[in-house]
């Protein structure tokens, strides 16, 4: 007797009909299908293999059968009109051994055994899974060596009636996944788990212009999907390509494939989304909802994007269902906290309070003590008293101390005291905390016959990692395909993104370094503790006079006052007609229209210590001593409100024809051919309300003269020392009264490729397009330019030759050559002007010209050669790929001198070229495969890539040693050079010397040429490799990704000349600074050995600054389990899976000895850990 398990809870059946019920209605699904359709046709008297002939003719279902079988069974004429086609298989097998069963895509006709009473017979039962314990729907299960078999339901269950031996050998087989041979007794019940078929994986490469068998690709593209993305989570889907496409680095901010390809035009890919480019940013993209990506590296992979080639295409094909008759409901979440940001002093290169308080005092003691410049120092200190600067309360305990105000004990005192303090540690303890970002998406996918629905939620919540701020998103997206008709389908689909974010607008309040190390942010009661970051706090006039505010600070009290709120809308709408016209031959047209929509809002209230600042800005003090009057040109109450307001809106139109067909199953041929229009157009406005009260909802802003404010800019404060009135003007109120300039560009081309193939051995490709754009006109020959490729590729492993090497399973080589484009946007061929200042003394508008005409201005023009091997070896356990290529850009915009009597003196014109050369390697190896559920399974996968990157040419070189520091580019090296002065020591003052050309030791050397300069390497990495290790055994699975970049330098860390302390923290490499007694150190003098002489140009560019950026990094760690599908289906749930990741660990190794890390330049990245949840049902 069965016990029943009451203590197990089970998701209620009667809820889970209400929910898909909700869903069915919500996403608008179709639920009749072609297996719902009414269809009409006349059958005559023939064989079963004729009549299923008429049937798929007839209509777009696909009948999977035995064709030596269904020939021999008899069909009498029959009339069906307007009947499913349920009713008519069921008729036409009526009397037979054959059975229908329908499958993902097909429908399967398949033999069943009737039963004999006379016989003994029995069955065999089981569960087909994919390796993550979903059901596999319409898998095929047969008895080895018959027709006999079933097709699984949408349990993934199926039952073999009428065997008669104790065991047999079943074949379960599935589209895309690895056929599997299972020994099964008679009556037993298997599980049956299926993987991915290493060989179909990447059968089919999507360009965004069509899907295309890898076996006809010619070109270089990398394919990442669904199940590799799933074995890590990242924030967006870039980063979760590091390491797994070779060519491709995601490296300080920059995105490159296969190098930079241009000097001042774009060098990030393109980014392509369902086959179309989109203007949106990519970390908008819903990393949840991605099923594959596809990277074009090569001409003839890309070349069909045209003008937009040049760096690369990136291709995000989206989610859909893909179980037929089943509402699929996923649901994944991720909670990823930081580590708390690490404050330390020591950790970022600063003094520890103690140390600074000694280095300060030993030059505070020298400096009132035994100063011998012959200044009165305590006069000196008291002038600079009147004055504004900030002194720091150590500096000030000195002075006291040397006027005799205060003991030398009651210094001691204060310098104990202050050794004590650490504001960071109070600053990360009142302000930081620790960073969590929640994700969580759900998916409503729904397929039947002729419609396929997708409904995807994404909420995305982020504090930040300090207080009084967020970042929060909504994104939600539809998508569906319905056919229509036989010859019709409607692709079409709508994306909306809801974002708001909060931070503050003080560019100071989130700095805790922008103050000395021994500070207090708060008093021993808990209360504020006041300091300055701009004046000193032992200067008066605020107090004393009546008409000025307080200029005191503190960073957590400000976060109160002053903030930036964001809202942004971003909307993406596309559709796609699809025109089947005869077998074989195709139009679709499609179109995507996005928009985008950002406010910005910066507050900044009354009390704010910006807006006390601009009171006592703009405060005039009229009038004699004793009878002052004050004018206030900004009012005296509410505070300041400056609004940005931007938008887009940009659309993409295609037009294309498509065209496949075989022929003497020898001759294949792939060619498709469109037109494309693009427009892109951004706007906006600023705002400013000054008296501005956000509780109230007031402002005064009409009674603000700004042509006084401007015409004030330049004159004084009261008194000597404040700071100009053109610092607040420029810095506070100019930049909100700007304009956003408006950008409108369009675009057409018109392209063709084609594919040709024959035998399944060689593959042609050709590929054609001209673009035009609205920058190029004023030359006609220039308006379009024509980009093209031509691609070869042999399948040696389809020749009978190689037949025989069982242990080759593929092998191909490719060779493609080709030519991509780029656009400048910042040029034009005719002369521009840009509007929208008003001239404050006429009150009239301004127009300035930018730049003048250039009618021979064209398109950046890329030419690239590629050589490749792809393979598959030992039963498909070894697979990967080899490429080299040699990438030779020419018209690339470079700078040209100009006769300073044309209003110029330099135009960017297409005058340099450039070179690109490098070698991929991308390998998978499976060490141990997972024969059946629980075995162990190991993978391994390896991306490493090389580039040489060198500008070739270029005609305005660098005249100065600064411009060369600054811009790097020089010809004969690369696009990211690093230029330095030599550094030759400290002479015997301590002061940094440099060597000239001539090797001569100098103090000054800024007035030098260009060829004082040496080349210290470059800033992007020549090497990256990736290699990224997989475990599984019962559930539970360990993958790890290795990430290394090398062969670049880095600059870090220089160190200044300084004559006295600085005004907060002091960096730690000054502990080891110059002195009579320490001569052996590269560091200058400070303080008392410091100088006036300000070199920071050449100090911060020279040679022994310059580091190796290698390293190699451990980027993810994650640990995961699958519960078993015994144990959850109890719940009503497939799948459910659990994740443990930490990004970011400790790095294994880096080449430079200053502890610096290479990807921040500065102190490490901070790990976090992430918690995963991913079920369906």
């Amino acid at each position: 007797m069965k016990k029943k398990l009451h203590h197990v809870w089970k998701f209620p059946q009667k809820w889970r009909k209400m929910f898909v019920r909700v869903v069915f209605l919500f996403v608008i699904l179709i639920p009749s299908g072609v297996m719902a359709q009414g269809l009409t046709i006349r059958i005559e008297k023939g064989s079963l293999d004729k009549a299923f002939q008429l049937i798929m003719k007839s209509s777009n279902i696909q009948l999977v059968y035995n064709t030596n079988v269904a020939s021999k069974i008899p069909c009498t004429a029959t009339v069906f009109e307007n009947k499913e086609i349920t009713t008519i298989l069921n008729t036409l097998l009526e009397g037979t051994e054959l059975a229908w069963y329908r499958g993902e895509n097909d429908i399967y006709i398949i033999t069943e055994r009737r039963e004999q009473p006379s016989q003994q017979i029995g069955k065999v039962s089981g569960r087909v899974v994919d390796k993550g314990g979903e059901p596999l729907i319409g898998v095929t299960v047969v008895i080895k060596g018959t027709s006999t078999g079933a097709a699984t339901d949408v349990d993934g269950n199926f039952t073999i009636n009428g065997l008669r031996d104790s065991s047999v050998v079943i074949v379960v087989s599935y589209i895309g996944k690895e056929s599997k041979e299972v020994t099964a007794k008679l009556n037993a019940h298997v599980l049956v788990t299926l993987e991915d078929d290493a060989s179909e994986i990447e059968e089919v490469v999507v360009t965004g212009y069509q899907s295309i068998s890898r076996e006809k690709v010619t070109g270089s593209a990398s394919t990442v999907t669904s199940d590799d993305l799933s074995r890590r989570h990242t924030t967006n889907i870039m980063d979760n390509l590091e390491g797994r496409v070779a060519g491709l680095v995601n490296y300080d901010g920059k995105m490159t494939i296969r190098g930079t390809s241009s000097l001042y035009a774009e060098t990030s890919p393109l980014l392509v989304v369902d086959g179309l480019p989109i203007e949106g940013k990519i970390e908008d993209l819903n990393p949840y909802d991605i099923e594959s990506v596809t990277v074009l590296k090569d001409a003839a992979a890309a070349a069909i994007y045209g003008a937009r080639a040049s760096n690369g295409i990136i291709v995000i094909t989206t989610k859909k269902a893909k179980k037929v008759g089943v509402t699929e409901i996923d649901f994944s979440g991720n909670l990823t906290v930081y580590e708390k940001r690490n404050l330390d002093y020591s950790d970022n290169f600063y003094m520890e309070p103690a140390q600074q308080v000694d280095k300060e005092s030993e030059y505070y003691d020298y400096y009132f003590f035994h100063n011998d410049s012959g200044e009165d120092p305590i006069a000196t200190f008291e002038g600079k008293l009147s004055q504004f600067s900030p002194i720091s309360p150590l500096n000030y305990a000195y002075y006291q101390y040397a006027k005799g105000l205060i003991t030398e004990k009651d210094l001691e005192d204060i310098k104990k005291s202050l050794k004590k303090n650490n504001f960071a540690k109070e600053f990360s303890d009142q302000i930081l905390r620790m960073r969590i970002l929640q994700q969580y998406n759900l998916a409503i996918r729904n397929r039947s016959e002729n419609f396929n629905s997708s409904l995807v939620f994404n909420l995305r919540r982020d504090n930040n990692g300090i207080i009084k701020s967020y970042d929060n998103q909504i994104n939600v997206s539809y998508r569906g395909s319905y056919d229509m008709k036989k010859w019709l389908t409607v692709n079409f689909g709508i994306n909306g993104i809801l974002a708001k974010a909060k931070k503050s607008n003080s560019k100071y309040a989130t700095d805790p370094f922008n103050v000395p190390s021994y500070y207090r942010l708060l008093k021993d009661d808990g209360s504020y503790n006041y300091y300055s970051c701009d004046f000193n706090d032992y200067y008066t006039l605020d107090d004393e006079n009546p008409a000025l505010r307080s200029m005191n600070f503190n960073h957590l009290e400000e976060l109160d006052h002053d903030k930036t709120t964001t809202d942004r809308r971003n909307m993406r709408y596309q559709g796609e007609l699809i025109f089947k016209v005869i077998d074989g031959l195709s139009i679709n047209t499609q179109l995507i229209y996005e928009t985008e929509r950002l406010n910005e809002s910066s507050y900044s209230d009354v009390d704010s210590y910006t807006m006390r600042f601009l009171r006592n800005i703009y405060t005039l003090q009229k009038g004699t001593e004793g009878s002052y009057t004050y004018e206030y040109m900004i009012p005296e109450s509410g505070g300041k409100l400056a609004t940005v307001d931007t938008r887009g809106d940009y659309w993409t139109a295609r037009t294309q024809l498509n065209f496949r067909r075989t022929v003497a199953d020898k001759h294949a041929v792939d060619l498709l051919a469109g037109f494309e229009f693009r427009e892109t157009r951004s706007k906006g406005t600023k705002g400013l309300l000054l008296g501005y009260d956000d509780q109230l909802q007031t402002q005064s802003t009409t009674n603000v003269n700004f042509t006084d404010l401007s015409n004030y800019q330049y004159t004084t404060f009261f008194v000597a020392g404040y700071p100009a009135r053109e610092w607040a003007y420029l810095e506070y109120i100019e930049p909100t009264i700007d304009m956003v300039q408006e950008e409108y560009h369009r675009y057409a081309s018109g392209y063709a490729n084609i594919t040709y193939t024959y035998d399944n051995r060689f593959n042609l490709f050709a590929s054609f397009r001209k673009d035009y754009a609205d920058l190029f006109g004023a030359n006609a020959k220039f308006r379009g330019r024509p980009l093209w490729s031509v691609g070869v590729s042999w399948n040696l492993s389809n020749e009978t030759f190689l037949h025989s090497l069982t242990w080759m399973n593929s092998l191909k080589f490719r060779t493609t050559y080709g030519v991509t484009g780029n656009i400048y946007q910042g040029a034009t061929s005719y002369m521009t002007a840009t509007t929208g200042d008003v001239n404050h003394y006429t009150m009239k508008p301004v127009a300035a010209v930018e730049s003048p005409a250039n009618p021979e201005l064209k398109w950046e023009k890329t030419a690239t050669f590629n050589l490749g091997i792809d393979f598959s070896l030992f039963d498909n356990r070894l697979r990967g790929t080899l490429d080299w290529y040699n990438k030779k850009g020419t018209d690339i915009f470079s700078p040209k001198s100009l006769d300073v009597s044309k209003g110029f003196t330099s135009l960017n014109m297409n005058l340099a070229d450039m070179k690109n050369n490098g070698v991929e390697l991308a390998l998978a190896y499976s060490w141990y495969r997972e024969n059946k559920p629980g075995d162990f399974g190991w993978r391994t996968s390896i991306t490493m890539a090389y580039n040489k990157n060198k500008i070739t040419s270029m005609e305005l070189q660098a005249t100065t040693p600064y411009d060369l520091t600054e811009s790097g580019f020089k010809t004969g090296y690369p696009t990211s050079a690093l230029f330095s002065y030599k550094h030759a020591g400290l002479d015997e003052n301590g002061r940094p010397l440099w060597y000239t050309v001539d090797g001569r030791k100098v103090g000054n050397i800024e007035n030098e040429s260009p060829d004082v300069l040496i080349f210290s390497g470059q800033s992007e990495p020549k090497v990256n490799l990736g290699m990224e290790n997989t475990f599984r055994y019962k559930g539970f699975s360990l993958n790890f990704m290795m990430v290394y970049y090398g062969g670049h330098k880095m600059r870090v860390r220089q160190y200044y000349e300084v004559n006295k302390m600085p005004f907060g923290p002091i960096d730690d490499y000054y502990i080891d600074s110059w002195t009579p007694e320490n001569t052996e150190t590269n560091v200058p003098g400070i303080g008392q050995y410091g100088t006036n002489v300000i070199r920071d140009l050449v100090n911060e560019c020279s040679d022994i600054f310059v580091q190796p950026a290698d390293f190699i990094k451990v980027r993810n760690i994650v640990f995961g389990y699958s519960l078993p599908h015994e144990f959850i289906k109890r719940l009503g749930i497939n799948h459910l899976a659990l994740s443990f990741q930490i990004d970011n660990p400790r790095t294994l190794w880096q080449k430079n000895d200053m502890k610096v890390d290479p990807e921040t330049k500065s102190i490490r990245r901070q790990t976090s850990y992430i918690i995963g949840l991913n079920f369906n049902f």
